[in-house]
């Protein structure tokens, strides 16, 4: 039998050269959800769940090698593998190219596979020495490339996130398991690289609720965890009868879980925020992205009254919204940023409009002849500069205002770790007295938290920056303690001590940098 190798790029992330970028860092949070929020941005790193899910459906024997260093991905190379898969994102296109250089030097044998947005970039087979390039679902691809039917029954591999840092404090051995549930979306936004990348499909991996709630006792058993992130699928409640049934699942079950998914705003609604609750989630991604835009999703919605009624569940959010687009100018982008601060969120995403080829902007731009071909692609992501030509905003200008956003966005609302804790309250506040023995659950669930949160609120008032945010601690804090006690001696200790791993976390980035690597992990399937 044919013997695979998928491998993620080599580290190290977040660094100045050839192949990486020092404000381009390999994390959820500290890059894109906490950008600014320094030592309270949470600190947390996600295996590659994408090569995961092919390995373990493909009948094979293969390797999938997480975050290796240079040396130790040439090491593995070298034990001879018949097909070797590599996985990236565009920014880290130098990487690919080397290590396909890499593979034909030491390895010549090898047919080499590029997949992951990457794979997107036009000619890439003219820029590298690759025999297959991979855009869309790689588990029927990679089958048919070893002889097998495109057709599988799918098995969800044992994937999760891993807790690295809390207020400055390492942590070490803490994994919440994820579910790879589909993929894709069907709505098609202009700008969305996942939904094009699919073919505008809403892939289903795990198609019924009763599937998925057993695949979540599993892994809930697997790791300890009650906190579960649904992975792939950008939009999961496309499958409104999936979402009920699990719905149903959880509820007679009496299980309390907390899960991270992803949502449009059309179907939440349709679907209904208690509902949502039942089933257990316990963090929503939303796309909002512009007043100034008018994707359907959003049509007719009030996101500000939505985000409330989400938070009195005790569901976070994320909230992303969209800088740059061609409607922007330097007076109304202001008014939009604050139309989001509105909606007071407990995670802020601020992405430049990015051209991802595959998408329709892409096309639309590059025939506007306003693409910036110049840009290497080390520099082609949301979070920095765009990489095209906006009517209004030069690069640097682009720059400033997505900077502004996120400081206002910490400055005004303070801490995602203390907006956690008060959508959590909020949560207990108003579900305590339900009717509904699944909703009291959950509340219970949210008050055996309360002595904890006493803890990182305390913590995280001796570290604010400013007078104004210790005020908007103290006020969570004092309503947390007028509901569940006042802060013991033992935890004002405990306190303390996240104070002093803050404040040393702060003197390491100050000197030499807050970039973080993620563990290198090898995980063979079908040995």
């Amino acid at each position: 039998m044919d013997r695979v190798l998928l491998t993620s790029v080599f580290k190290p992330f977040g660094v100045d050269n050839i192949y990486s970028r020092a404000d381009s860092k390999i994390e959820l949070l500290h890059n894109q959800l906490s950008k600014y929020q320094g030592v309270f941005s949470m600190r947390l790193f996600y295996n590659s769940y994408g090569l995961h899910a092919i390995a373990n459906n493909i009948d094979t024997p293969a390797t999938v090698l997480d975050f290796p260093t240079l040396d130790r991905f040439r090491k593995e190379v070298g034990k001879g593998y018949d097909i070797v898969g590599i996985g990236s994102i565009l920014p880290n296109f130098q990487k690919v190219k080397r290590m396909v250089e890499e593979t034909r030097k030491i390895s010549p044998r090898s047919i080499i596979v590029i997949g992951g947005f990457c794979a997107t970039v036009p000619d890439i087979k003219k820029m590298m020495d690759v025999d297959y390039v991979c855009v869309g679902e790689g588990i029927s691809f990679m089958r048919e490339l070893l002889g097998l039917s495109p057709e599988f029954k799918f098995k969800n591999p044992d994937v999760f996130h891993e807790d690295r840092e809390i207020l400055g404090l390492p942590i070490f051995g803490v994994k919440h398991p994820h579910i790879c549930v589909g993929l894709g979306c069907s709505y098609g936004c202009d700008f969305c690289a996942p939904s094009h990348f699919f073919g505008r499909r809403h892939i289903k991996l795990i198609r019924s609720g009763r599937e998925l709630f057993e695949e979540m006792v599993r892994v809930e058993r697997r790791y300890g965890m009650t906190l579960i992130s649904f992975m792939g699928d950008d939009n999961f409640f496309l499958d409104l009868k999936r979402a009920e049934e699990l719905r149903q699942c959880v509820v007679e079950s009496g299980k309390v879980f907390s899960i991270f998914l992803f949502g449009s705003a059309d179907k939440v609604v349709e679907f209904g925020v208690e509902k949502l609750a039942e089933m257990g989630a316990g963090l929503l991604w939303l796309g909002r992205e512009s007043k100034f835009a008018d994707y359907r999703k959003n049509r007719d919605l009030n996101i500000k009254d939505l985000v409330s009624e989400i938070h009195g569940y005790g569901i976070k959010t994320v909230l992303s919204s969209i800088l740059l687009l061609d409607r922007h100018t330097r007076e109304n982008i202001i008014e939009d940023i604050e139309e989001h601060l509105s909606c007071r969120p407990v995670f802020s995403q601020f992405s430049h409009y990015a051209p991802s080829p595959g998408t329709p902007l892409y096309e639309r731009l590059t025939e506007e002849r306003r693409i910036l071909t110049a840009i290497p692609f080390e520099d082609c992501h949301a979070f920095k500069q765009p990489w095209f030509i906006h009517p209004e905003f030069n690069l640097k200008e682009a720059e400033k205002i997505q900077d502004y956003a996120y400081e206002r966005d910490f400055l005004r609302l303070g801490p995602s770790i203390m907006r956690m804790i008060d959508v959590d309250y909020q949560g207990w506040l108003n579900l305590k007295d339900s009717p509904k023995p699944h909703l009291r659950a959950r509340a219970e669930f949210f008050a055996s938290k309360m002595k904890k949160y006493r803890i990182l609120l305390q913590a995280m008032e001796h570290l604010a920056p400013n007078a104004d945010m210790k005020d908007t601690i103290r006020d969570v804090r004092s309503r947390v303690e007028s509901s569940f006690g006042p802060t013991t001696a033992l935890e004002k200790a405990l306190a303390r001590g996240f104070h002093l791993t803050g404040r040393f976390r702060e003197f390491r980035t100050r000197h030499w940098g807050d970039a973080i690597q993620p563990r290198t992990r090898l995980v063979q399937y079908n040995h």
